[in-house]
């Protein structure tokens, strides 16, 4: 977060909800001089940009209320709009700054996925039921601490280190030649996820790919499938056809059904020949009984 979007937050906070008065908070500023390479990663994260505009327009439109800030601000007092600093900021894990700190007040974090849950509630609990989960791989195994980025720069590189088979196998290699990641199938994104607020927890931390995830570009192939039973019984039955008609193959098939065609036609030609001399006889019939009665008369 540059020195200009940091002092807008500032003036938006100031506006939307008062920055609390006499809480024991020093800012991130206060940490900077000791914890230069640290607060260098935070400062460009989602959690330093947690107040932006995009968070605030949003709060707003949704009504202000308070139980936002406890995540997207740093010492908010719980029940108001009350806060000591814009964003989630050093002191909103590691608690605020000890009056012995630094020195004597150590300001320690247990390197544990439960330091992330209070906030990212639904992706914590996606985690806990996920293999990584299950296996103790934790948030900060794939997350740096301070700046939240992926530790490998990279989500292939990242998935890599523990999966290299994966990478090389038949089913994930063809996905990737057409241009898919782990992450597109691992970890979708959910529909209207544009919209998101940013930073409030991502989805798909349960790393499964059911077949929701497949039929995004497979819907055909899915959802077909339950068809093939239908098809072979269809299919089956015209063999059965084929071997009563006396035919071994689809081509001798068309021919007999060609031939078949032509006689129908050539029947119905006949028919309609009878019908047109019965049509003739008829009105010749008529004819000779009407002159006939008439001369009778005469």
């Amino acid at each position: 977060m540059n020195m200009r979007t940091w002092r807008l937050a500032s003036v938006v906070g100031l506006m939307l909800g008062a920055p609390a008065s006499g809480l024991a908070f020093a800012g991130p500023e206060a940490c900077a001089g000791c914890h230069t390479a640290e607060h260098a990663a935070w400062r460009p994260s989602l959690h330093a940009r947690a107040f932006s505009p995009k968070f605030t327009d949003s709060w707003k439109a949704h009504g202000g209320k308070g139980e936002c800030l406890a995540c997207h601000t740093t010492g908010q007092k719980p029940g108001t709009r009350e806060y000591a600093h814009a964003g989630v900021t050093c002191e909103a894990c590691h608690g605020p700054m000890g009056e012995g700190h630094p020195g004597a007040a150590k300001m320690p974090l247990p390197i544990a996925s439960e330091m992330c849950k209070r906030c990212h509630v639904k992706t914590y609990q996606e985690w806990k039921v996920s293999r990584h989960g299950t296996k103790g791989i934790r948030c900060f195994d794939c997350h740096t601490a301070h700046g939240q980025g992926l530790r490998t720069g990279g989500a292939e590189s990242l998935c890599g280190s523990c999966h290299p088979k994966r990478l090389k196998d038949f089913a994930h290699a063809t996905h990737h030649q057409a241009g898919l990641r782990c992450v597109t199938c691992h970890m979708p994104a959910p529909k209207g996820a544009a919209d998101a607020i940013t930073g409030t927890g991502a989805e798909a931390h349960a790393l499964s790919v059911g077949a929701e995830v497949c039929t995004r570009c497979h819907e055909d192939t899915v959802h077909k499938s339950a068809r093939i039973s239908g098809l072979r019984e269809e299919v089956g039955a015209l063999k059965r056809q084929m071997a009563a008609a006396g035919v071994t193959n689809v081509f001798e098939l068309k021919e007999h059904a060609r031939d078949l065609e032509w006689q129908l036609a050539r029947v119905r030609q006949g028919l309609w020949l009878v019908a047109a001399l019965a049509f003739a006889v008829g009105i010749a019939l008529g004819w000779l009984a009407h002159w006939y009665v008439g001369r009778i008369r005469r």
